[in-house]
């Protein structure tokens, strides 16, 4: 529907009757629009049939009419024509481009090719919920709950413009039979063990990721002009080619370079093609941006994958940031200012506790609540484990 029409709304109708004769008896007719137009139909005769019971026979007639009042005119009710000609684009304006890639294409892929033919007015909660069941048999529980939350929006929508009443979507589950894949991170020593098999461009690129906690996007769109000795200028990120602002407005920020990670990006410097302030830090071989998907699996993963950690990818690298940063007590706050998001993303998504760390803090607590300090709770500990063992030194004394 072109932009700027004004759509006009059916009105809630009751219609009118009149006593008319007809041939030599006297009938009632009921009068009403449709469509524009004005329209007469005979409701009996009335011999037959009082003034109430034409009323009411009346009204019943007008109800599937009646229904439809108020309802936007001239929206498409096919689930496929309503999610790319008024879904999409409306929600195009709030998108970034990167968003919209990976949702349309979620969308095509699963969403227009399930219900392509469907009208919005059949698919019920039962059908949709099916679908998700389905989809969790073969999906990761991520794209589902994607999946899940695209089909409430386009609902939501759709009720909002009235060719539906109510939202199917609203109360669909994640099935918890959607595949949950483990949340891996490296150790240091698998850190120190990664850079010892790559190249210097490799190494600073890995280290911008796990040290520096930028986003491969915003490692590869960097410019000469925004590195600084002791910061890294964060203004802009790449996905698929195309120059975009950061993922979030924290995104935009100065994340700070350790000594001997700004020592190596020197090095690099010194030994790149173009330093010019505009030019990319790490272009590909034709000067363009590199991919990120083609770089981590030829430059990184290849190396990787002949020490046992080809299972390394961006999240990997991200959470590790994270996790071996809390290990180490960083500032929560400082640790999410320095990724560009907000604190509970740093804590719910980003950062994983290893057994070790637990531990500790069980222990710690276990102390706290005995009232033991750990010297003399070693020393009771011990007391007790080794009884026979000091009886014999001492009776072989």
């Amino acid at each position: 529907m072109p932009e700027g029409k004004t759509v006009r709304r059916k009105r809630f109708q009751r219609g009118c009757i009149r006593k008319v004769k007809h041939g030599r008896r006297w009938v009632w007719i009921g009068k009403y629009r449709e469509n524009g137009e004005g329209r007469t139909k005979v409701l009996g005769h009335c011999a037959d049939l009082t003034e109430g019971g034409a009323w009411a026979k009346l009204q019943e007639y007008l109800q599937p009419l009646n229904e439809q009042a108020g309802r936007r005119q001239g929206l498409p009710t096919n689930f496929r024509v309503y999610v790319t000609n008024v879904y999409l684009p409306q929600r195009r304006k709030k998108w970034k481009d990167s968003s919209d890639q990976t949702t349309t294409e979620r969308i095509q892929t699963h969403l227009l090719k399930a219900f392509e033919d469907a009208e919005l007015t059949d698919l019920s909660r039962d059908r949709l919920q099916k679908f998700l069941d389905q989809k969790a048999r073969s999906l990761s529980r991520s794209v589902v709950s994607h999946l899940r939350w695209d089909l409430n929006a386009i609902f939501k929508m759709a009720a909002e413009d009235a060719i539906i009443e109510g939202n199917p979507a609203g109360s669909l589950v994640t099935p918890k039979e959607a595949k949950t894949r483990a949340k891996r991170t490296m150790t240091k020593e698998q850190v120190w063990q990664a850079l010892s098999v790559l190249d210097l461009r490799e190494r600073v690129i890995f280290l911008l990721a796990v040290l520096v906690g930028m986003r491969p996007g915003e490692i590869f769109a960097l410019r000469w002009s925004r590195v600084d000795p002791q910061m890294i200028e964060v203004a802009q990120r790449v996905y698929r080619g195309l120059l975009d602002d950061p993922k979030t407005d924290r995104g935009k920020r100065q994340a700070a370079l350790p000594p001997d990670l700004a020592q190596d990006l020197a090095a690099w410097r010194e030994i790149s093609v173009n330093t010019a302030p505009d030019a990319l830090v790490f272009p590909s071989e034709r000067g363009t941006y590199l991919s990120r998907d083609n770089f981590l699996r030829r430059n990184i993963q290849g190396k990787l994958e002949e020490i046992g950690l080809g299972w390394v990818n961006v999240q990997v690298l991200r959470r590790t940031q994270a996790s071996l940063g809390h290990k180490e007590g960083v500032d929560a706050k400082v640790a999410a200012d320095q990724r560009g998001h907000a604190i509970g993303v740093a804590i719910d998504t980003y950062t994983e506790s290893d057994l070790e760390s637990r531990r500790e803090a069980v222990t710690k607590l276990e102390r706290a609540l005995t009232g033991h300090k750990p010297a003399e709770r070693e020393s009771k500990t011990e007391s007790r484990a080794q009884p026979s063992f000091r009886g014999k030194r001492g009776k072989t004394a």
